[in-house]
C-alpha cells in the first residue's frame, strides 16, 4: 500500500472522532437559550409591552465618576455592585 491513504494524519482522525462523539456528548444539554438562538423554541421571549422606563437616579452610597460626554447636565456613576450608569448630576457640581 503506496499512497496517502495507507498513513492517516492525526489532526485527521482527530476530527472524525469529534465528529462522531459530538451528538453523544450534546445529548444531555438542557439549555433554555440555545434553542431560542438557533431558532427552535421561544426561549421566554414576552411580548412588547408600552410604557416608560423608571427614573434612573443615584443613591446614597453611589460614587460618583465624571460627566457624561454625551448628555449635558447627566453625570456616570458607579453602585455598590459596580454597575455604571447615567443619572443627574448633583446640585452645584461642576468640573
Amino acid at each position: 500500500m503506496s499512497g496517502t491513504n495507507a498513513k492517516r494524519s492525526p489532526g485527521r482522525v482527530a476530527t472524525c472522532l469529534l465528529l462522531a462523539l459530538a451528538p453523544a456528548s450534546l445529548s444531555g444539554c438542557q439549555s433554555d437559550l440555545l434553542p431560542a438562538v438557533f431558532g427552535f423554541g421561544s426561549g421566554g421571549v414576552s411580548a412588547y409591552a408600552p410604557g416608560t422606563l423608571p427614573e434612573i437616579t443615584a443613591h446614597p452610597g453611589d460614587r460618583l465618576i465624571g460627566r457624561s460626554g454625551t448628555d449635558r447636565g447627566r453625570c456616570i456613576f458607579e453602585n455598590a455592585a459596580g454597575n455604571r450608569f447615567r443619572a443627574d448630576c448633583p446640585e452645584g457640581f461642576s468640573f
